[in-house]
């Protein structure tokens, strides 16, 4: 058995065994963070667990299709959990405020820290990370399935190897097509090494859910896939995942102020290094004139317009925020440049070539850094 299946059977003891769970993700949520932690919070509540789901900030407009984003508090309100659940978050202190307020908490319940990112700290009491999956949603996936092919293929993807591995199609006795995530089946029942009580049921909500973070954490498919992933899609929709709806609002839905605000953005392009790194700033001013919130502009400006600038090696993103903090994105156009060195300057993380940071530092600092910096890898 492997590392990876033995941290997920000790997960789901935790899961059987206990009653009252705390669900989290990283302060400044993205798609997935949002889609593994909500996830898991209506999958939790399905197996008839008391759940809480915390986020210091606001859960952005852009997520409210989803409508689920009310269930989400910014403060603990109850005092004693059996497990804290972690999601998509690289280290403890990016949980921000809500964990700051409630120490006591954190150092007296087990932490599950269910995570994608290279550099990850490892500080959970239980390690679900897999930095060669595409997201911290195909990690949940396997968390929630148990089945042979499941098993096979964390074997041979538990360390982030990401070479192909072709298994046979499972099959019933009569011949038919076995789902690899039929998580309704009971499990637990005689003859199963699996906690007694474990297995509940991935409603298509629930399925949309983790499409909706695997879709947003590799750009519609466009960066850090494996097969797993493809199969792990497949099956989220044969299971009822809303894929069009997901699709329609991600991507098919920009208002004109937000062209207006790319315009300007491209009119104003920064240039660095004879034009090998390019990149735009948006201040609260400029916010203001196209009527935009800052935490309601989506990615789709560095992701599909910034970084795909011919002759460019990766692009970037700084947006003032409303305390006069400026938020950084970093895309690289090429697999040669390691972007997240510029992020985890400021204090950020991410991926080799997507990565972020939060910084209190000047536009001009950013840039000398950013321009500075060798990424070459």
């Amino acid at each position: 058995m492997s590392e990876m299946q033995q941290e997920i059977r000790k997960i789901r003891e935790i899961i059987s065994q206990g009653q009252n769970f705390l669900v989290m993700g990283h302060r400044n949520v993205d798609g997935d963070a949002y889609g593994s932690s909500m996830a898991l919070y209506f999958y939790l509540k399905n197996l008839g667990k008391t759940v809480e789901i915390v986020n210091e900030a606001n859960i952005t407009p852009l997520f409210h299709f989803l409508d689920c984003h009310t269930l989400v508090t910014q403060s603990i309100q109850w005092q004693e959990f059996d497990a804290i659940f972690v999601c998509d978050c690289g280290e403890l202190e990016l949980l921000g405020k809500p964990r700051e307020d409630a120490p006591d908490i954190f150092k007296n319940t087990p932490l599950v820290n269910i995570d994608h990112h290279n550099g990850n700290k490892l500080f959970g009491d239980y390690d679900l990370v897999d930095t060669g999956a595409s997201s911290t949603c195909e990690i949940l996936c396997n968390l929630l399935e148990n089945t042979p092919l499941s098993n096979s293929l964390l074997e041979g993807e538990s360390t982030g190897d990401k070479s192909d591995k072709i298994l046979p199609t499972p099959l019933s006795p009569g011949g038919n097509y076995i789902s690899p995530l039929s998580f309704g089946r009971e499990v637990g029942g005689e003859g199963s090494e699996e906690p007694g009580g474990w297995g509940g049921i991935i409603t298509p909500q629930i399925a949309t859910l983790l499409l909706f973070g695997i879709i947003r954490d590799t750009n519609c498919f466009k960066n850090s896939i494996r097969p797993r992933t493809f199969e792990v899609t497949s099956e989220l929709i044969a299971l009822g995942a809303d894929y069009e709806k997901i699709i329609f609002h991600t991507y098919k839905s920009e208002k004109l102020n937000y062209l207006k605000l790319y315009g300007h953005v491209l009119d104003t392009l920064i240039s660095l290094k004879w034009g090998s790194i390019i990149g735009g700033y948006i201040s609260q001013d400029t916010f203001k004139q196209y009527g935009i919130p800052e935490n309601e502009l989506g990615p789709q400006l560095i992701n599909e317009i910034l970084s795909s600038l011919d002759g460019s090696d990766f692009a970037f993103l700084i947006k003032e925020t409303e305390d006069g903090n400026m938020k950084l994105s970093l895309r690289a156009r090429k697999n040669t440049f390691n972007v997240s060195k510029i992020a985890r300057h400021f204090g950020g993380g991410g991926h080799i070539f997507s990565a972020g940071a939060y910084t209190d530092k000047t536009l001009s600092e950013i840039l000398r850094v950013i321009e500075e910096m060798d990424v070459r890898m």
